[in-house]
């Protein structure tokens, strides 16, 4: 049996705070021989994939360490820093720091004048900046080879990131274009410290971490001390996991509703209002047979995922009780993410779902 393969039982429901449980695949459902090939597939190293974890109804089945990383090995998020950040904006509105994502950014940084109707950034709202379509001026592209202009690399020269998306100039009439912008975020980092008078990370220790025992974690800051709501954090696989874990429930955790259920539902589907990308929610990627170009394959549309450069993902899959998060240093060649999903699909018995 490889050693990537999970033992232990199934000893039904529990809640991961303190660590996760193992047991055999077929305890959860699944077939160890199939799972397997997940693994040997992972193994090519020319994905250069640091880390896999597979988790199914609460119980990792399988999990493996490449390389020089091991279960204590924290990896970098990349862009999975969006969804924590998607977390972090519906809690603030539970708690009534913030209306609602139609509010105007315009009106959290003097920056900007609402009343100049003219400039196209007086009508930005959260809405825009969580489906990337404010319009503002931007540029990048993380296609292997790619030598044009990437402003994200412009942002890291500055001091103050939160002030160099500021002076982004509005070239488009928000809502109307889905540009894929890191930038973006940014503007959240600061709307979240104004209105809790916390950073992000501070909140995100609060209201989101620490409740569900995710405290092998940091999260990076700009020189001026705005925490980078776009990307940043550094974990252990297992503590992605565990965000993972409770998106699959809804935001719910061992009692407590720390995510608004509403909030997971919308921001995990393309949202309506807004004349995006099809496979874009609240800062999360969803319709995954879309979103991966695998229209025919078994990926269940519900599907979604929080993915980074370099091949940091968290899949979620509600109606397998599945999550899986993988880290890696790709660089020219990257792993089929389709196919990875596929393979673990396979392996899950007809019929069995999230108990």
């Amino acid at each position: 049996m490889s050693t990537y393969i999970a033992s232990g039982q199934n000893k039904g429901l529990y809640w991961p705070t303190d660590g996760w449980r193992t047991c055999t695949p077929e305890e959860a459902g699944m077939v160890s021989a199939k799972l397997n090939k997940v693994f040997e597939y992972a193994a090519n190293p020319d994905y250069k994939v640091k880390s896999i974890v597979i988790v199914k109804d609460g119980y990792i089945v399988g999990e493996a360490y490449f390389g020089d990383s091991d279960i204590t090995t924290s990896h970098q998020s990349a862009s999975m820093a969006k969804s924590f950040t998607s977390a972090l904006v519906g809690i603030a509105i539970e708690h009534g720091l913030v209306k609602g994502i139609d509010e105007k950014v315009c009106q959290y940084y003097q920056e900007w004048d609402c009343a100049d109707e003219i400039d196209y950034r007086s009508s930005i709202t959260l809405r825009h900046v969580m489906t990337l379509t404010t319009g503002l001026d931007w540029e990048e592209d993380w296609t292997p080879g790619y030598s044009g202009r990437n402003d994200t690399f412009e942002m890291f020269k500055s001091r103050d990131f939160l002030e160099f998306m500021l002076q982004r100039k509005g070239l488009q009439e928000p809502g109307t274009t889905f540009t894929y912008s890191t930038g973006d975020p940014m503007l959240l980092s600061g709307i979240i410290q104004k209105v809790s008078g916390m950073t992000a990370f501070e909140f995100a220790k609060k209201h989101l971490l620490e409740p569900i025992g995710i405290c092998d974690l940091t999260w990076g800051s700009d020189p001026a001390g705005h925490t980078i709501t776009f990307a940043g954090i550094n974990a252990p696989a297992r503590e992605y996991a565990k965000f993972g874990y409770l998106y699959l429930h809804r935001g719910y955790w061992d009692g407590k509703q720390l995510v608004p259920e509403q909030w997971v539902d919308v921001s995990t589907r393309v949202v309506s209002g807004v004349n995006g990308w099809e496979c874009y929610g609240l800062l999360w990627h969803v319709n995954l047979p879309l979103r991966l170009e695998a229209p025919d394959s078994c990926i269940p549309s519900e599907g979604y995922m929080a993915d980074g450069v370099g091949g940091q993902s968290i899949f979620v899959i509600p109606s397998k009780g599945l999550v899986i998060v993988k880290t890696a240093s790709e660089d020219k060649i990257q792993m089929n993410k389709a196919t990875l999903l596929e393979l673990i699909l396979d392996s899950v018995v007809e019929g069995n779902s999230q108990q």
